[in-house]
């Protein structure tokens, strides 16, 4: 564990001047010293560096041993937290806390089953840029709850101010996704959206920016739609390249830990947490429900017409 602010700047810097991604490279590190402990990697495969959790040298070590692929174990953590499983062999991938090849972002989620479900079905892998709501860890009314997520789309569904619980998880999760994905069609930051605040905007709002910055006139309901469509577009592509429900490197399925481990850290209502692996399951069919996709994840025929995506030459129908 880095208790040290200064190494935590140095690290951040090293990994900004290298033009690496800080999530990725500390999960990835993390990963090695974890294997390391359990003897899976040895000092003799690290040419001697001691890499056990708290050595803040050898952790900025490694971040230049990665970028410049110096031995064999940073070669290998160069290339991805999958491909390097398989290098290593000796059970790693059970340790690697990861989806679709991303490393998971510092963050853990076995208390909070919505940002669970949010990193497990995120096209890009275990990313909170995609869908995650983050407001559900405000314990908001259900009132504010239904206001924000019944627009522009109506919701009649069940909300819950509990960030552990799992009602109504499934749509608030969809709905964040096709705000995020406004969001990245306007060009603007998700910080200035219903992210990280519940009075920012979101649909109700977008139709006024574009109208005053392009003289484009669009509904809150046609954003909404342009956003659905193209999450489906990229729900298409990764199914083209393979993806399937339950795979734990290409699926949307987070690694066993989640539903094995509890959670040994955090507030009172956190520790000892793990998820559910019945009731996630039940969250994923219902947020496929959502978007139109059958029990397998791929796009019902119906959803694709809706969507104006029948030609789209990348889908697995």
């Amino acid at each position: 564990d880095c208790t040290s602010a200064e190494t935590v700047l140095v690290g951040n810097h090293l990994v900004d001047q290298y033009g690496m991604d800080n999530l990725e490279v500390g999960s990835i590190i993390s990963w090695a010293m974890e294997l390391y402990e359990l003897g899976i990697i040895t000092s003799k495969d690290l040419d001697g560096l001691d890499l056990r959790f708290g050595n803040d040298e050898a952790l900025l070590e490694m971040v230049e041993r990665i970028c410049y692929r110096k031995g064999k174990v940073a070669d290998a953590l160069a290339q991805g937290g999958i491909q390097a499983s398989k290098i290593f062999g000796k059970n790693s991938f059970d340790y690697l806390i990861q989806v679709k090849g991303m490393s998971n972002l510092h963050s853990d989620e076995r208390a909070t089953p919505a940002l669970a479900l949010n990193i497990a079905t995120a096209s890009r892998g275990s990313d909170h840029l995609r869908s995650r709501p983050a407001i559900d860890l405000y314990h908001l009314p259900e009132k504010v709850l239904r206001k924000i997520y019944s627009s522009p789309m109506p919701y009649e569904g069940p909300l819950s101010s509990e960030h552990t619980e799992y009602v109504g998880k499934a749509w608030q999760v969809f709905w964040q996704e096709n705000c995020y994905m406004g969001v990245d069609c306007l060009g603007i930051c998700k910080y200035h959206t219903t992210f990280l605040g519940a009075t920012l905007p979101n649909f109700e709002d977008w139709p006024k920016v574009l109208y005053y910055n392009t003289g484009l006139e669009f509904t809150p309901e046609e954003l909404w739609d342009i956003s659905e469509r193209c999450n489906m577009i990229e729900r298409l592509f990764n199914l083209r390249e393979g993806l399937t429900r339950d795979d734990l490197e290409k699926g949307d399925m987070l690694n066993h830990r989640y539903f094995d481990e509890p959670c040994r850290r955090g507030a009172p209502d956190v520790v000892g947490r793990m998820i559910d692996t019945e009731k996630f399951v039940q969250m994923i069919d219902e947020f496929y429900e959502h978007k139109g996709l059958d029990k397998k994840g791929k796009p019902k025929a119906k959803t694709l017409k809706r969507l104006g995506l029948t030609n789209e030459p990348s889908h697995m129908l």
